[in-house]
């Protein structure tokens, strides 16, 4: 099966998405989170459709929810592919609740979709009716994921499983699966959770209730004897709690009268306040009244008038200080700007414009000084030389490369002719060595053999010695009964070893025609040769390939003698290094023209700088020209010419400012004089002092004017309310009311009186509590008495729940006792598989392994009597080691190789599928990964093989090893 064209309407993020592939190879190289994991779970759901598999009802995959399409309504695609001759199309709709799948031939356009009928997931399995090729085992077998998860431990058991069951089928589920069904119903009676153990706790409980049923008959009548008592309590509380009402009644009355007494006190306490309050106010009126005749001035003034005069007198005086500090200043600043203009007289005649421009050219100059650099004629033509060399090495290691293809190519025909003269000889010498083995083969002895002559003997002696002794007779007779015991013990055994050597003859004669067989199809191919003349072709192709190995080892050296002496290691490595000399020639070249550019420019500056200093009389303090001195010091002349017309600007500024200010102040002083003059005459005085006191005593009088006037409203309202309320009048009726009550109490204080009538209260509380219990368990007791007699359960009908129970039981144990049994039957199934799939894989397991690791590794060792222990023998040392000690590369490797045996021997026995690899070989470093795209290369003559890729490696590792392949780019 070959698939062509890939076109996703709507997959993920593949949203009108196609994609084409050839025979052979095919690179899909994109980065991570780029789509190629989208891409092969859409080619799985295009063929195979959005149904999970292995169950009997339409239910959705588990990744259908996962893949639904970002940005389109439509949800699946078409897939072009060829089996055999016959090319096809289908079409799938993968939308759950309008699923549309359509098969159709394409050269023809006939629709084959009716052929195929549906199952009870409503699925046509089109794949599995062409090839008989599942979903699963498609996955499993075809597809090859990276082994980046998980540790060394994980990746042998992966191998361990290819190797003993033929795929990556992991029965742990299963029989997980069956565990926790027989957990769901429980091991023991102790799981009270599980339906098991919750069973058995019924039947216990119900035996119980059994039981109890008949204690409640007899409980019954003494419950009866039980309710009379509690009748004749309930009256006797009855009567303690009317007693008890009594009592709290009267205490009631007596501290209601004491509560009066306390309030008629607190209102006599208050009509008190109320007169001394009123009093109080009288006298403090009188009082304002006296201050304010005393601090009353000779000229009362209002709010308006203080206000006006104290602005007056601000603004007459704040001015006159001001204009002494504004006289002074302006003196300072005359002498400030005479002594300015003498002493930076040169430096404001300068012209800022040209100074600015002069500064930015030796900055100019002061940058490119930095930029020069002493030419360096001996190192260009050094790296000239180099760049030739390089040049020479790079166009001398392709050359070598070439012969090394060849070398290699010419040793891999002459290991592969080796290895067929050896695989013949090796036939031979096995044949002619079970031969001898054969016919040197003896059959066993019977070692029983001689206990029958003595058994025999003994009882014929016995025969003869019964007539002399009976004694003697009958103990040669016991002696011989022991002989044909170990006779018969012997016999069965000799037996066992007869049959064992004989099936182990037929099973050496099965071999050596075996062996025969296998002879006779090779000399078939090649040419009849006797085992000498084999020896002496096969040692003339070791010679030869021997030499082969020589000549390769030189040129490999030479390659290494030209990766050493770049420090590289490869010829990509050795062309981006050429290209970094050449780009280095070329920098150096154009920084050599850039300096001889900057040296013209410095001198131009040059020239411009010393005739603007001899235009400006600069030249003796600017001194010699060096660029950073000169550069400095015009950018203090700079400086120095900024400040000085700034301070200049300062003061002209500034005293235009207090010449402004003054006039301002001037004015407003002739406005305050007049305005005060009118307050001279309307006051009589100009004393200012005066004016002050007049106006703190006009404010002292407002103030006690407002007291006055609150005080008498206080004093009006509170003499209103005496007069309304009569306060004196309620204050002798209280007192006369209160002398009448507090002359009939008995002096008990009203604390006390309701601590008694609180704890009266309680001990009524407790006694009603107390009735009202007794009446509920009357009542309770009742109402128990007529349920148990009216409604008390049949005996007969707890028996029968309890036998139910005991059934509900038994069904659970004979559900648990089968799954444990499938679980059993599926174990075995397991070792059936290892017997039956495994030696057929192992040959192809062994070719790949051996290609993989170069040789170095040709088989793996099974030990079935140590849990199926992997192992290999180690080249170095010969000594058998366990997988687990080897590199995780390696182990890697042979991962690799046998899941390429099981798609070759499921391509033996079906039609060939594509090889889908993602990411597989991302962690083999470049060696391995060399071997393995060679693999690759050759597998994809007889199948398709789909590799995707994160990396650009495998690309250019397939250019150098010259494999044919399509790139295709997500």
């Amino acid at each position: 099966m070959k698939i062509e064209r890939l076109a996703f309407r709507g997959f993920g993020r593949l949203v009108e998405r196609t994609f084409h592939f050839n025979e052979g190879l095919n690179l899909l190289e994109a980065p991570n989170e780029a789509g190629k994991s989208t891409m092969i779970q859409g080619l799985d759901a295009l063929l195979y459709g959005g149904k999970k598999e292995g169950v009997t009802r339409r239910q959705k995959a588990d990744w259908y929810e996962v893949y639904q399409p970002w940005s389109s309504d439509h949800y699946g695609g078409e897939i072009d592919f060829t089996i055999g001759e016959q090319e096809y199309r289908l079409i799938r709709s993968l939308r759950w609740e309008d699923e549309i799948e359509q098969l159709v031939v394409r050269k023809t356009g006939q629709e084959l979709t009716k052929e195929f009928a549906m199952d009870r997931r409503k699925d046509r399995q089109f794949i599995e009716g062409l090839t008989g090729l599942s979903a699963d085992l498609f996955n499993r077998v075809f597809h090859i994921e990276s082994q980046k998860s998980g540790d060394d431990r994980h990746v042998v058991e992966r191998i361990r499983q290819i190797i003993t069951q033929g795929e990556e089928t992991d029965l742990k589920p299963a029989l997980e699966r069956l565990e926790r069904a027989i957990q769901r119903i429980g091991k023991t009676e102790q799981s009270k959770s599980k339906p098991y153990g919750a069973t058995v706790l019924e039947v216990e409980r119900l035996g119980e209730e059994v039981k109890k049923l008949r204690q409640l008959y007899q409980d019954l009548r003494g419950d009866q004897a039980r309710l009379a008592t509690l009748k004749k309590e309930l009256l006797t509380v009855e009567k303690e709690e009317s007693r008890a009402k009594e009592v709290v009644t009267e205490m009631k009355a007596e501290v209601q009268r004491s509560e009066r007494i306390q309030v008629l006190k607190d209102q006599e306490d208050n009509l008190r306040y109320r007169l001394s309050r009123w009093e109080a106010t009288a006298s403090k009126f009188r009082q304002l009244e006296a201050r304010r005749h005393q601090v009353m001035p000779q000229h009362l003034l209002s709010v308006e008038e203080c206000k006006e005069l104290q602005r007056l007198i601000e603004e007459r005086n704040t001015p006159i200080t001001r204009l002494e500090v504004i006289h002074q200043r302006l003196a300072y600043l005359e002498k400030e700007t005479k002594r300015v203009e003498e002493e930076n007289q040169q430096l404001l005649i300068l012209d800022e414009a040209l100074l600015q421009r002069q500064i930015h050219r030796l900055d100019e100059a002061s940058r490119l000084e930095g930029k020069l650099k002493v030419p360096d004629a001996k190192g260009t033509m050094d790296d000239r030389i180099k760049g030739m060399q390089l040049e020479k090495d790079t166009r001398r290691l392709m050359e070598l490369q070439e012969r090394e293809d060849r070398y290699r190519r010419s040793r891999r025909e002459l290991e592969d002719e080796a290895a067929t003269l050896s695989r013949r000889l090796d036939l031979f010498e096995r044949e002619e060595f079970i031969s001898q083995v054969v016919d040197s083969q003896i059959p066993p002895g019977k070692a029983s053999s001689k206990w029958l002559f003595m058994g025999g003997g003994g009882l014929i002696i016995a025969t003869l010695m019964m007539q002399q002794s009976i004694f003697l007779g009958c103990l040669i007779l016991f002696g011989g009964g022991v002989a044909f015991y170990r006779y018969y013990r012997l016999w069965g055994v000799d037996r066992q070893v007869h049959q064992n050597w004989l099936a182990q003859r037929s099973s050496m004669k099965e071999d050596q025609e075996r062996l025969r067989r296998e002879r006779e199809v090779t000399e078939e191919e090649g040419s009849r040769l006797e085992p000498e003349m084999l020896r002496t072709h096969l040692s003339e192709k070791r010679t030869v390939l021997q030499s082969a190995y020589d000549e390769l080892a030189v040129v490999i050296k030479e390659q290494e003698g030209i990766y050493s002496r770049w420090n590289v290691s490869s010829l990509v490595e050795l062309h981006k290094k050429a290209d970094e000399q050449r780009s280095r020639i070329q920098e150096r070249e154009t920084a050599n023209q850039l300096d001889r550019q900057y040296r013209v420019r410095l001198k131009e500056i040059f020239q411009e700088a010393v005739s603007w200093a001899e235009e400006n009389q600069l030249t003796k303090r600017l001194g010699d020209y060096h660029i950073n001195a000169w550069l400095d010091e015009t950018s203090k002349l700079a400086d120095e010419a900024r400040h000085a017309r700034e301070t200049g600007q300062r003061i002209r500024l500034e005293t235009i400012t207090l010449t402004q200010e003054q006039k301002n102040l001037q004015g407003a002083l002739e406005k305050t004089d007049q305005a005060l003059d009118q307050w001279t005459k309307q006051l009589g005085t100009e004393d200012f002092n005066q004016w002050r006191q007049w106006i703190e005593a006009s404010e002292q009088v407002r103030q006690l004017n407002d007291q006055i006037s609150e005080t008498l409203r206080e004093k009006e309202e509170l003499t209103q309310a005496m007069e309304e309320e009569e306060w004196e009048k309620r204050l002798v009726e209280t007192e006369e009311e209160l002398a009448t009550l507090v002359k009939e109490d008995e002096g008990i204080p009203l604390p006390h009186l309701k601590a008694e009538l609180s704890e009266a209260e309680g001990v009524l509380g407790r006694v009603s509590h107390l009735c009202r219990q007794k009446e509920v368990e009357v009542l309770k007791l009742d109402e128990r008495l007529q349920a148990r007699a009216d409604g008390m359960p049949s005996l007969a009908e707890g028996e029968v729940r309890w036998e139910e129970a005991k059934e509900r039981l038994k069904t659970l144990q004979d559900q648990r006792t089968s799954l444990e049994t499938a679980k059993a039957v599926l174990l075995e199934a397991v070792e059936e598989v290892q017997e039956d799939i495994a030696p057929r894989l192992r040959p192809y397991a062994a070719r790949w392994i051996e290609k993989i690791t170069g040789g170095r590794y040709q088989d793996l060792l099974i030990n079935p009597a140590e849990g199926l222990e992997l192992s290999v023998f180690v080249p170095e040392t010969g000594q058998r080691q366990p997988v687990q000690s080897l590199s995780r590369g390696t182990m890697d490797q042979m991962y690799f190789a046998l899941r390429l045996s099981l798609i070759r021997f499921f391509s033996e026995n079906m039609t060939p599928f594509p090889v889908i690899l993602d990411d597989s070989l991302v962690h083999f470093d470049d060696q391995r990964l060399t071997e393995s795209l060679r693999i690759l290369g050759e597998l994809s003559q007889t199948h398709q093989v789909i590799l995707c890729s994160c990396q650009k490696r495998e690309g250019f590792l397939l250019e150098e090893l010259g494999i044919p392949f399509t790139r295709q780019v997500i």
